[in-house]
């Protein structure tokens, strides 16, 4: 396998490894690491993030105009200025009608989506402070830490008062398993990665709120660290990419996403995989 180290490390490559090592290594091993996939629920989130981006943005949107803003016309905007590199967001090779149809299934479903969409975002407004002003949206950013370089497409940065700034990442998708911030984060690194970013892109500020926002639900999980405190989260989040720079066996995990893993039939666990979880073949009707 031609397994090659990260040269930087984001959030998700981290959370791999710790769900399972296996995974890990083929997702940086380049002969065998699959191409991502859109599905309408990436599409559909995709448009959220394009939609809350320009909504925040106070030289498209100014706060005393929010309120006017009429999400659905946003959301019919970007669905269909979605490109379809998704590692170059400048580029015009759009989705178009004919993509879009055979993606969702039919026109009648991406319509439904599309309406689906409309009603998340316009509830996930009426609950939030449209008085904020972000500092950065949709920014990548990066800094060292010991060795390694940490980055990330971050979501928002807010300046919450003097001495404390907020960073957010929006999740489109499902509730977490865990309802607690704390135990989230020992097995989803995003939220300190993005607050340790923060914290050195922003110097001034005392205290660094991390947050995810599920936009589907207005619920928010977020933790406050002072710069001491974040200085052990930086410690534990340098001593698990070590781990993983310094691992040679890339063990398997087997894990309850086993059966939907797209390295399966490489894992050298896939016989136990087949004793432990029966992947449920769903109706299509």
């Amino acid at each position: 396998m031609a397994y090659i180290f990260p040269t930087k490390i984001f959030p998700h490559t981290l959370n791999t490894y710790i769900q399972c090592p296996f995974k890990f290594k083929c997702y940086n091993d380049w002969e065998i690491k699959r191409e991502f996939i859109e599905n309408a629920e990436s599409f559909v989130g995709k448009v959220i993030h394009l939609v809350l981006r320009h909504f925040f943005d106070i030289r498209k949107v100014p706060i005393d105009k929010r309120r006017e803003q009429d999400i659905g016309e946003l959301v019919k905007h970007f669905w269909v200025r979605i490109p379809k590199d998704r590692f170059n967001k400048h580029n015009k090779n759009y989705w178009n009608n004919e993509d879009r149809r055979k993606l969702f299934g039919s026109e009648e479903q991406e319509k439904s989506f599309g309406l689906q969409t409309i009603a998340i975002l316009n509830n996930y407004i009426t609950s939030v402070d449209l008085s904020a002003i972000p500092l950065f949206l949709e920014d990548w950013m990066d800094c060292q830490v010991d060795e390694f370089i940490i980055s990330g497409c971050v979501d928002r940065i807010d300046q919450d008062s003097e001495s404390l700034i907020s960073v957010w990442d929006y999740k489109t998708g499902k509730l977490p398993y865990h309802d607690n911030v704390e135990k989230m984060m020992k097995e989803d690194v995003q939220i300190p990665i993005y607050a340790i970013i923060a914290s050195r892109c922003n110097p001034s500020a005392e205290k660094i709120r991390g947050g995810l926002i599920y936009v589907k639900y207005s619920k928010v999980y977020d933790k406050v660290w002072t710069r001491n405190e974040l200085k052990r989260e930086e410690d534990r989040i340098v001593n698990l990419i070590k781990k993983a720079r310094d691992d040679n066996n890339f063990l398997p995990r087997i894990n309850q996403l086993c059966p939907w893993c797209e390295y399966r039939e490489a894992c050298p666990e896939k016989d136990k995989i087949e004793e432990s979880y029966t992947k449920i073949d769903e109706v299509n009707w």
